[in-house]
């Protein structure tokens, strides 16, 4: 009765004090959906909720984050692992206190790493100074090998589909893969430059349907961002939407989506922490196709 009692304590001081790490994983068919500039200005309005963000980059050159906002990178996940550096030294500030974690080369070379490198990684990762609440994963568009390790341990992954027609057979085909090679059965859709609520809806709709008929999977609709040209100035200005054009509708959409991420449920394994996290990374990369 006494374990009872504490084991029931415990579940709810996680529930009330949302004492866990969410990890959002989002991922898209290919460029031009405009994934990283979603997981951008997500973690923007995550952080202006109260939020301690964190983005994990696994893009490079031109379509990595820090390309997109005009900073420079120095370091990256590897050299934590083999240049014993720490996450601090490595994780980029970015704005609105968001801290980037740039690990294009990082994740590619998960699979050799020699134990003491992995060791080190977990422990660097247990001991960084910042807490974080939401680690948002930037995957590389379209690249199954790394794409689906990091998807493998996320709580949560998200598909980002625009309006247009290849984009949606594209995404589609996407979730398809993961789920015949991972057993993955839940995704949520975020719709992209969609013209309208009823637009974004039956993008929603439609692959919902086939979903649910030819995968036997469910989809679950997280949200639209309007087509609004503020986006393109705000890019153009290496900043978010929301801090250049807060009054934007897609400020007001991004906004939304975040206020429904904080309510989300908590998760099965609400203690998952940062390091556990990375354990996992470790091991389901060395199971990823790529490795087989």
């Amino acid at each position: 009765m006494g374990q009872f009692v504490i084991d029931q304590a415990e579940g709810l001081r996680r529930l009330l004090g949302r004492d866990f790490v969410r990890i959002l994983t989002l991922t898209s068919s290919g460029n031009g959906v405009g994934k990283t500039t979603t997981v951008f200005n997500l973690a923007t309005a995550l952080a202006g909720a109260g939020k301690n963000v964190m983005i994990l980059d696994e893009n490079s050159g031109k379509g990595s984050l820090t390309s997109l906002l005009g900073i420079r990178k120095s370091h990256d996940l590897l050299d934590v692992a083999r240049c014993g550096m720490s996450f601090e030294e490595v994780m980029i500030p970015g704005p609105d206190g968001i801290a980037i974690l740039q690990a294009d080369q990082g994740m590619q070379a998960l699979a050799g790493l020699d134990e003491l490198s992995q060791e080190r990684l977990v422990a660097c990762m247990s001991n960084i100074a910042r807490p974080v609440d939401v680690v948002l994963v930037d995957t590389t568009a379209g690249s199954a090998s790394h794409l689906l390790s990091l998807g493998l341990p996320a709580q949560e992954i998200v598909v980002v589909v625009s309006a247009e027609g290849d984009s949606i057979t594209d995404a589609y085909a996407l979730i398809k893969t993961m789920n015949r090679q991972y057993g993955k059965r839940h995704f949520r859709i975020l719709v992209n430059k969609a013209r309208s609520d009823e637009e974004a809806r039956a993008v929603f709709d439609n692959m919902s349907k086939v979903a649910r008929r030819f995968l036997a999977i469910s989809l679950e609709f997280m949200g639209h961002v309007p087509l609004d040209e503020s986006l393109r100035q705000a890019s153009r200005l290496k900043g978010s939407v929301i801090e250049a054009f807060p009054l934007s509708a897609a400020s007001s959409s991004f906004r939304q989506i975040a206020d429904s991420v904080v309510r989300w449920p908590c998760p099965q394994h609400t203690d998952m922490s940062l390091s556990e996290f990375l354990q996992h990374l470790l091991r389901s990369d060395r199971l990823s196709p790529a490795n087989i």
